[in-house]
């Protein structure tokens, strides 16, 4: 396979990008780009400590050079538009879903690291205007991952957070006027506590009927009483901050659980690995152990060929000094063909996606620091393929 790179912005403006994410805004059948992330860290970090020195991010302040927390950029063309206003939404954990009911997507974000807040902004009619942000709640720190999803089977979609830092999963109900702020306590639950992980997907995992949580190397089921606790299953241990797919990827009628450590060997206790959990016993089928944090982690028939593979790729963080892309090819038989795609280029959170409409695969990413730009990859070779949802 042949994929044509293109920087499609060189200087956004923001640093530490950890939104990436891809919908059609403007209607017009092109899958637009949603990019943000917190920006510099605003005070001189000593001796491993923060301070109360302002670093260069925080200077800027001063002098009213804020960075932009979120933007996006229209397809085809890819011209930037703000999203959000606020210089200092400080963002992370995101995620899409019509929040309040008009047919509209909308993003519900909440703060990266040293942050305690969770919005959502409401989608305009004309999406180039600012987003109104509503506030959530303040209550958590460090939000990873945040999911838009029926979680309780009632036939309305829940806001689903993962608060690393203070070790929490949890769901609003979304109120009747979502734009009150914060959101009433009594819509808050509380699925798991004193856990820090990584990677949430809301999804009927064990064909049961109903929808279950996973989180990384864990499954979290509905309690029988509604009210009552979460039953909490760890299905494979050793395992390091991961992201999280959810597929049939060898076509047996059964979900697999497919993980990629995402912050190894940087945050983690050795290198990268990527593996396949295989029910009803969970064992993992390692496809890669050997990778410098693999943070994108996407599942999709990216050759054509009817079978779901597996993209993944890795971060730079400053420290690698040759980050690659792979796509796991699925031969149908179980095994896996690994094939280095692009490499070079730092990448994070990246999505497999459309973007030009000529019926393949593209991939969209970008780094998370220390360098910033947008790239796309455009498919230029191979196969029709079609991402899994």
């Amino acid at each position: 396979m042949e994929f044509r790179h293109e920087t499609i912005d060189p200087s956004p403006p923001c640093t530490r990008l950890g939104i990436c994410l891809t919908t059609d805004l403007t209607g017009n059948g092109y899958q637009d780009v949603i990019v943000g992330g917190m920006g510099a860290m605003k005070n001189l970090k000593i001796r491993g400590k923060y301070s109360n020195l302002p670093n260069l991010a925080g200077l800027k302040d001063m002098l009213g050079l804020k960075e932009t927390s979120i933007f996006w950029y229209e397809n085809p063309g890819w011209t930037r538009h703000k999203l959000s206003l606020s210089s200092d939404l400080y963002v992370f954990g995101n995620a899409l879903g019509d929040i309040n009911g008009d047919g509209r997507v909308d993003l519900v974000v909440g703060q990266g690291y040293r942050g305690t807040k969770l919005f959502w902004l409401e989608q305009p009619e004309d999406p180039t205007q600012p987003w109104a942000e509503h506030l959530i709640h303040d209550k958590y720190d460090k939000y990873h991952d945040i999911a838009v999803a029926d979680v309780d089977d009632d036939g309305e979609n829940e806001v689903i957070g993962l608060s690393q830092e203070s070790k929490v999963i949890f769901y609003y109900d979304v109120p009747d006027d979502p734009t009150q702020s914060p959101w009433p306590e009594a819509n808050l639950h509380v699925i798991a506590e004193g856990l820090a992980i990584e990677g949430l997907v809301a999804v009927d995992i064990d064909g049961d009927g109903q929808t279950e949580v996973v989180a990384g190397p864990h499954i979290f089921s509905q309690p029988e009483e509604k009210g009552g606790q979460w039953h909490h299953e760890e299905i494979s241990p050793g395992w390091d901050y991961t992201r999280t797919a959810v597929a049939d990827i060898d076509d047996d009628g059964e979900l697999e659980i497919i993980l990629a450590e995402g912050d190894s060997p940087t945050y983690g206790t050795h290198a990268g690995r990527v593996a396949i959990l295989d029910p009803p016993t969970w064992e993992a089928t390692f496809l890669h152990e050997d990778l410098f944090c693999p943070h994108s982690l996407q599942v999709a028939d990216i050759d054509g060929d009817g079978r779901l593979d597996i993209y993944v790729a890795e971060m730079g963080l400053g420290e690698h000094a040759n980050p690659r892309q792979f796509i796991f090819h699925n031969n149908g038989d179980g095994t896996f063909e690994a094939e280095v795609i692009a490499e070079g280029i730092p990448t994070h959170e990246a999505k497999v996606v459309d973007l030009n409409n000529d019926g393949r695969l593209d991939i969209v990413g970008k780094p998370y620091e220390p360098e910033r730009h947008v790239d796309v990859w455009y498919n230029e070779g191979g196969e029709q393929g079609v991402a899994d949802d």
